[in-house]
């Protein structure tokens, strides 16, 4: 069983989504144990953990797709111009 709650568990998937090396998931994609998910820093919370996985996530995609955005915004399932914000937020 998961060792978390559903929404620890959504997180953990999405995570392993983003951060897979090609088109399927596997075993090592996934981070169960709180032994490998580092503490956060004092003075720095989730949602800076959850920036840095957008941002690099964003950056394999686009790098993945040789800069094309259309196709990026594509495989991310947001729009092209969700894109265009989030590359400003994350000064990509």
């Amino acid at each position: 069983p998961f060792p978390g709650n559903v929404r620890e568990l959504q997180h953990t998937l999405e995570r392993a989504v983003i951060m897979a090396e090609g088109d399927e998931l596997r075993a090592d994609d996934l981070l169960f144990s709180a032994l490998e998910t580092p503490a956060p820093a004092a003075g720095f919370g989730p949602s800076l953990r959850l920036d840095e996985l957008e941002k690099t996530a964003i950056q394999r995609v686009i790098d993945k797709h040789q800069g094309n955005i259309s196709q990026a915004a594509r495989e991310l399932g947001i729009t092209r111009m969700a894109l265009y914000r989030r590359l400003g937020k994350h000064n990509i």
